[in-house]
């Protein structure tokens, strides 16, 4: 099982172990030297930029628009299904009954139910739709990461419950709060009717044009310092960083385009610096 650092000699351990190791390497490697560069020039195509000429590539059928509340469960789920089947059925004695395992699985498991089940029978009824191939990419996304967070810590980390952890703990939690209020603020942004695009305002948008955004990627930056800098939480905060953070700096210069009166002091995605 686990002493400090450890996950990162993990390429020479178990079989299991090893498999955890290499998607992880795997994961940020490929999110930090293709997703992010490339989605400085092409954004995801689903919410605003469903119907950009960029975002409708010819992809076949995997073109097809999906139902927005539809595609955020086929999206999300699978992080809960490996959460349960794993801690439940497969878990280790000393990791499923160590404290600070089970804070960690369960700031996982409560932000994916509100991705997976309470977000999405929260959006308008003017959302837009999600392209399918973003829907497949996402769903493969959350199930690789859900084996890899929960098998870590269900089955071979014994996370310490020191400084560190309940900083990062912290951490986790301001980040949480900072996702589910600029959540709230865009979904109330349009009266029942109403469509279009407003200049969102409140909370942290007031610095920046990416709260909810910047919200997550708090969340498992702390998440990875809660975890003592271990692999998985490591290459889980790396990745959020590439997939999303481009996006905020997509959302920033849109708004931009289409807002004469935006706020010129408000940043992208990190206040008062970018």
């Amino acid at each position: 099982l686990h002493q400090a650092m450890q996950s990162y000699a993990w390429h020479a351990g178990s079989s299991e172990q090893a498999v955890i190791f290499w998607l992880s390497v795997v994961f940020a490697a490929t999110f930090g030297g293709f997703v992010a560069p490339a989605l400085n020039f092409v954004s995801a195509p689903y919410g605003r930029y469903a119907g950009d000429s960029i975002g409708q590539f010819s992809m076949g059928v995997l073109a097809t628009k999906v139902n927005p509340n539809v595609a955020w469960v086929l999206m999300e789920c699978p992080t809960l299904i490996f959460a349960a089947v794993l801690w439940f059925g497969y878990g280790d004695p000393q990791c499923v009954t160590n404290l600070p395992n089970i804070l960690l699985i369960l700031c996982f498991v409560v932000h994916y139910v509100n991705r997976t089940i309470i977000y999405p029978l929260r959006m308008n009824k003017g959302a837009s739709p999600s392209n399918l191939f973003v829907v497949m990419s996402a769903n493969t996304f959350c199930s690789v990461n859900g084996y890899i967070q929960s098998a870590s810590l269900a089955r071979h980390l014994v996370v310490e419950g020191d400084v560190l952890f309940w900083v990062g703990l912290l951490v986790w939690g301001i980040g949480f709060y900072i996702n589910l209020d600029s959540d709230d603020i865009l979904r109330k942004l349009r009266k029942p009717g109403e469509s279009g695009y407003k200049i969102p305002r409140g909370g942290m948008f007031e610095y920046v044009s990416g709260a909810n955004y910047f919200g997550e990627i708090v969340e498992w930056i702390g998440y990875a310092i809660a975890m003592g800098g271990e692999l998985p939480g490591l290459a889980f905060a790396v990745c959020t960083v590439c997939n999303i953070g481009p996006r905020a700096l997509s959302h920033h210069k849109w708004y931009l385009g289409k807002f004469e009166d935006y706020p010129p002091n408000r940043k992208a995605l990190i206040p008062f610096v970018l």
